[in-house]
């Protein structure tokens, strides 16, 4: 989200406004929720245990407006096992920001999402309260705040700054104008070793005096230890002793000050924050009293009506049933985001009486340890192609010791319905009594009744350490975990239904299976496609039944055709080649009675990028475990282009990435690429990269998953609104599962840029 407002000006901004905290805080008022969510066409969930009190949702939707992938995480706050905590990027308040799976990982959390607004690019700086474990680490910003109480209930709190600083000896008193924030002109603010780098250097052209206290007591009285006009340079302080810095008037203030002067320092909030145990910034507030709201004092407030990927938390009634939603976005053949109001919408429709936002945009990130995971993940899949640092973070932390399995969980708890002939691997996950995931140490055993409905094969695949689609973590620290066994079955020839029952030891469960030969829909993704001649696309198809149920179709004949075929062709796993001629069509797909169809438009021009062929490349390995190779090579190579060799070995654990860096000039204006790469099926994750004029660099995912073998045509798009021109600078692969380490080689050929039908 073009997101923090104004945030690369730095701290400072944002504390000159706090003068305006004097005003009333602005009241929400509920507004009308018409219907503004899209029709949902299919749908695909995933539901998954993390602890007691924790669970993991999932929800893949195909929408009239576009795909959506909504992850959810469920937390109760009334179970004994479970705490919140805040996360600060390298455990202060100005830093150089840090990932949330980091945070995770090194507090021993089971999970977390990022949380306040920063000021990024430059301090790091949280911009609105933070209290963590019951200790005031920032004064707070007139935006809400999520709260949980000394009483375990969660709430959200607009809270107003009224500190003050009083001499004891003359009774003065006079406002203090924040705490650990940024300076004030003519202000006073008071500052402990947490905000990090001691006292800021002064602008030459302000006075600025600093006061060393002693560590205030309980009640907020201290004495003045020593006093000086601020250095050019930041000063470091005691651990235990706090600062007070004053600017102007501020400074003149503090002047009259002397050594072994007592100070009696009052850092509150109306309401008083002393009733939290944690409080973290966010906004806009989505949902209040059971209804919807319009925030009056929103972050962005013009991005309201945009589509991001966006985070919120839903507070349901009892102030005890915390919903954390995070909706992927930017990412058109993966998920649109969605508008604030929408998310408003759907976070009632969760049944939250209170709700509101966080940052969102490229910092919104949900991570979790998944059953049968090494460590906690990353599991949504972040805008900005991999996970990015941010200033703060809710944590969710579990001291839940597993039993024994006491049931086992098959395919995630969902009921199987296969097409005919299709195939499925299903998860087994042990679950003991207390819904903590728990390993399945006995042999395992399935049946089906009746027997003929499915063919069953023990396999071994682990249940992901992120779902399909998840973005880059941080480093991975935990050892890869034991696979977690599965099962893989294949649907036989005829309809019908039945139960598969598995056993492991003591521990059993069972889901419903179904088998049928018609089906009641197609839906073809993408629904359309604009690709310029010799280019191509690659189209999937889901399944539904009657119900609008998902019936499984991998593996299953399907029958793919274009209309009119002069346009190009497709292939049996729906891989589509452009031909020559410029055109518009569909692509059709049959199956059980049932079709879909996609648009196919062949409207663009590709001009060929000869320098390509050159061989100006090198190579690179993130981190030192990598390793790999460039090269160019004649064969293979594609409709007689060489091609670009990229050899690689993806050691170590973490995310580790293999670069091919270029500096290669897109003339004009591109709307897109396309390139020819030919697959070795080692299931990495194939990414672009670029620089714009005024330095930005941009990425695009080529693939999610290289999981062919031979060559495909891949054609991605350009943002719009990119600063010209633009170099390509890399392609590279990466993995992020720490149980996995590919060894493999692509071969890139045929590069093209694409312009729209008739550009120069």
């Amino acid at each position: 989200m073009p997101h923090r407002p104004d945030a690369r000006r730095a701290v400072g901004w944002c504390l000159v406004a706090l003068l305006s905290l004097a005003l009333a805080a602005p009241i929400a008022a509920a507004v009308p929720s018409p219907n503004i969510w899209p029709a949902v066409l299919a749908a695909d969930t995933l539901d998954l245990p993390v602890a007691a009190g924790i669970q993991y949702h999932r929800a893949t939707l195909a929408t009239a407006d576009g795909p959506l992938v909504v992850h959810q995480m469920q937390v109760d706050l009334g179970t004994p096992t479970i705490r919140l905590g805040v996360g600060l990027a390298r455990d202060r308040l100005m830093s150089d920001d840090e990932p949330v799976s980091s945070m995770v990982l090194r507090t021993g959390a089971i999970a977390g999402v990022n949380a306040d607004y920063f000021d990024i690019h430059q301090s790091g700086m949280p911009l609105n309260i933070v209290v963590q474990q019951g200790q005031l680490l920032r004064s707070p910003w007139r935006w809400v705040a999520f709260v949980v109480g000394k009483d375990g209930t969660a709430r959200i709190v607009r809270y107003r700054w009224t500190g003050s600083i009083t001499l004891p000896e003359t009774g003065e008193t006079r406002a203090l104008d924040g705490f650990n924030t940024g300076l004030i002109p003519n202000g006073i603010v008071l500052m402990s070793n947490i905000r990090g780098y001691g006292a800021p250097p002064p602008d030459p052209a302000t006075r600025q005096m600093v006061v060393e206290l002693t560590a205030p007591d309980e009640t907020g009285h201290a004495f003045v230890k020593q006093m000086w006009p601020q250095q050019a340079f930041y000063a470091p302080f005691p651990n235990n002793d706090v600062i007070l810095v004053g600017l102007g008037a501020g400074a003149d203030w503090l002047a009259r000050l002397t050594a072994g002067s007592p100070v009696q320092l009052n850092l509150t909030t109306d309401p008083d924050w002393h009733d939290a145990l944690m409080a973290i910034g966010g906004g806009p507030i989505l949902v209040q009293n059971g209804q919807i709201v319009e925030d009056p004092d929103a972050p962005s407030p013009k991005e309201r009506d945009y589509r991001y990927p966006v985070i919120a938390v839903g507070i349901g009634r009892d102030g005890h049933t915390l919903t954390f939603v995070e909706v992927d976005g930017r990412q058109p053949a993966l998920s649109i985001g969605l508008t604030r109001p929408q998310l408003a919408q759907y976070m009632l429709r969760l049944g939250a009486a209170q709700a509101m936002a966080f940052d969102s945009g490229g910092s919104a990130t949900m991570v979790v340890r998944l059953p049968g995971a090494p460590a906690p993940a990353v599991v949504n899949s972040p805008s900005d192609g991999q996970e990015r640092p941010v200033g703060d973070a809710i944590l969710v932390y579990s001291s839940a010791v597993p039993g024994p399995p006491a049931r086992v969980l098959v395919n995630a708890g969902r009921p199987l319905e296969l097409f005919a002939g299709a195939s499925a691997t299903l998860p087994l996950i042990g679950v003991d009594a207390q819904d903590n995931p728990v390993a399945l140490s006995a042999p395992v055993s399935a049946t089906v009744s009746p027997p003929t409905l499915v063919t069953i094969a023990a396999g071994a695949a682990a249940m992901p350490a992120r779902p399909p689609g998840a973005g880059d973590p941080a480093a991975q620290v935990a050892p890869p975990a034991e696979p977690a066994p599965s099962l893989s079955v294949t649907a036989g020839p005829s309809a019908g239904s039945g139960t598969l029952q598995v056993q492991s030891g003591d521990a059993g469960g069972s889901i419903p299976v179904s088998v049928v030969t018609r089906l009641s829909r197609l839906v073809v993704s993408p629904a359309s496609v604009a690709v310029a001649p010799g280019a191509g696309a690659q189209f999937t198809v889901s399944a539904q039944d009657a119900g609008g149920r998902p019936v499984g179709l991998a593996g299953a004949p399907v029958a793919w055709s274009v209309t009119p075929g002069i346009l190009g062709a497709i292939t049996p796993g729906g891989a589509f080649v452009a031909g020559d001629a410029f055109g518009a069509g569909s692509v059709t797909v049959r199956a059980g009675g049932a079709v879909g169809h996609a648009q196919v438009a062949i409207g663009s021009t590709a001009q060929y990028l000869s320098v390509f062929d050159r061989g100006a490349w090198s190579f690179r390995g993130y981190p030192a475990t990598v390793s790999g190779s460039v090269g160019l090579v004649r064969d293979p190579a594609h409709d007689g282009h060489p091609s670009a060799r990229l050899a690689f070995a993806l050691d170590g654990t973490g995310t580790r990435a293999a670069y091919l860096l270029t500096q290669l000039p897109l003339p004009g204006a591109p709307t897109g690429i396309s390139v020819w790469v030919y697959g070795d099926g080692s299931g990495v994750w194939l990414r672009g990269a670029f620089d714009q004029a005024n330095g930005d660099r941009g990425t695009v995912t080529l693939a999610r998953r290289v999981d062919w073998t031979g060559w495909r045509s891949i054609t991605v798009q350009l943002p719009p609104g990119l600063a010209l021109p633009i170099t390509w600078a890399t392609f590279y692969v990466v993995e992020t599962d720490a149980s996995r380490t590919p060894h493999g080689v692509l071969y890139l050929s045929d590069l093209r840029a694409i312009y729209p039908a008739g550009a120069k």
